[in-house]
């Protein structure tokens, strides 16, 4: 449709769910021979998918990062990586991949644009997780052997600090908000909290036995850590790195999601790991004002990684060892629909959500393969006015965009925020001051989903 935006025939509301939209599994993407994806990235300035790969048991020393086109599916290219590739950040700035090799202690840094790679920084002993801090274009590195997190410089991709923190950090987060990162530490029952603009750590908050996750809420600045051996959650406050709640859920918490319609918090219970867990896996979700689980969901066996359909108002999450996904709407927490990966071994282990063509990806370990479920919007043309469709362009852009007549506007966040109203009709908005990203331009003709590059 070259600049036409699309136009979806609902608001930015909760009728949207249940009306026109349905999910079914779209293809399968066959990866390199004995690929096994274990983590999967979406890029959403270049809309490509990335999928770190390991080999499975037996299997020959594959260690690559195989990508994938989003608007054909198609794989681009794989590049072979240092040993044990385990997690990855998106440096929204540059435009690059960063991906932790756990085994051979680097990150492997890769153009989103070439898809080249670009090199390799020496990092800690056993680096396990990363983070992107996008107010001072630094990545961090969580290094689980040496106990320690290394901070890359995002425009020179050298190390400029080192931090000590506590015993074994397996996760990490960035607060945005306050320019913070957190580094739970899973030897040492805490989490250390680093500052984005010092490097300096600023404080260290007592945890659960075994923290296990976290996420961070935008919404009310504050963090929340899964506790496995504990069966609860520590809640930290964004502005004064207090622990201020500490929440029962079920049994095993591991993975968190923050679901922005209602401003929840999910926590997968897991039980114990593995093929042979208890069939009542659950779901707890917590409200996020009060701190207090308002509803329990049972699931298959081990959900452990979610993602979330701002347009479509849905969670995701897979369940690993019943080789399935469930989707649950995001307004009322109801279960929608559990979709099979197929039957035998397929043992899903990450999701990723593509928000330009409205597909989920499904990162299968013991399949070498992705599943691409599609989430179908029912959308046409934008209907003619005085004998011609509003359109707008450039879309994609990289700063402003343009109709072809002049019309009040709103614009929303992915996640339904408003950004912007127009006082008086206009035919042309700035938007280069917000990061790279997903938008909604609702006008009295409909809304147009925006792509800021």
């Amino acid at each position: 449709m070259g600049f036409r935006c699309w136009i979806i025939l609902a608001v930015l509301t909760t009728s949207i769910v249940g009306k026109g939209i349905a999910q079914s599994i779209e293809t399968t993407i066959s990866l390199p021979a004995q690929a096994s994806a274990r983590d999967l990235l979406y890029n959403p300035t270049s809309n490509k998918i990335y999928t770190a790969n390991v080999p499975d048991v037996g299997m020959p020393s594959q260690r690559s990062v195989t990508i994938i086109d989003g608007q054909t599916n198609g794989i681009l290219t794989t590049l072979q990586v240092p040993e044990g590739p385990r997690d990855f950040c998106h440096n929204t700035l540059q435009n690059r991949i960063y991906v932790a090799n756990y085994f051979a202690d680097t990150v492997t840094v890769i153009d989103g644009v070439t898809n080249q790679l670009i090199g390799y920084v020496r990092v800690g002993d056993g680096p396990r997780a990363l983070c992107y801090n996008s107010q001072d274009n630094k990545i961090y590195c969580a290094n689980e052997i040496s106990n320690n997190v290394t901070v890359i410089d995002g425009s020179s991709n050298t190390v400029i600090a080192t931090v000590p923190v506590g015993t074994t950090p397996r996760v990490i987060c960035y607060n945005s908000v306050s320019n913070k990162v957190y580094v739970p530490n899973a030897g040492s029952q805490n989490v250390t909290i680093i500052s984005g603009a010092s490097n300096a750590v600023v404080a260290t908050v007592s945890a659960g036995n075994i923290p296990r996750g976290i996420i961070f809420n935008p919404q009310s600045n504050r963090v929340y850590v899964s506790n496995y051996s504990s069966d609860n959650i520590t809640v930290i406050d964004g502005n004064s790195n207090a622990a201020i709640a500490t929440i029962p859920v079920g049994d095993g918490p591991t993975a968190l999601f923050h679901n922005p319609s209602g401003n929840k918090i999910y926590c997968s219970n897991v039980g114990a790991p593995g093929p042979n867990s208890p069939s009542a896996c659950t779901i707890s979700i917590v409200d996020a004002a009060s701190n207090s689980v308002i509803k329990t969901l049972t699931t298959g066996d081990e959900p452990t990684a979610f993602c979330y359909s701002a347009a479509n108002k849905k969670i995701y999450w897979v369940n690993e060892w019943s080789h399935s996904v469930s989707v649950v709407s995001a307004i009322n927490d109801s279960l929608l629909k559990v979709i099979s990966l197929g039957s035998g071994l397929v043992q899903p282990v990450d999701l990723c959500y593509n928000p330009v063509n409205e597909r989920v990806y499904s990162a299968n370990r013991l399949t070498y393969n992705l599943t691409v479920i599609k989430d179908t919007l029912l959308v046409v043309d934008p209907p003619p006015v005085n004998g011609s469709p509003l359109v707008c362009f450039p879309n994609p852009t990289n700063g402003v965009v343009n109709t072809n007549r002049n019309v009040v506007i709103r614009l929303y966040s992915a996640v339904g925020e408003l950004l912007f109203t127009s006082s008086a009709p206009v035919n042309r908005l700035d938007i280069s001051f917000l990061p790279a990203g997903i938008y909604f331009l609702k006008t009295d003709q409909g809304v147009f989903r925006l792509v800021r590059l």
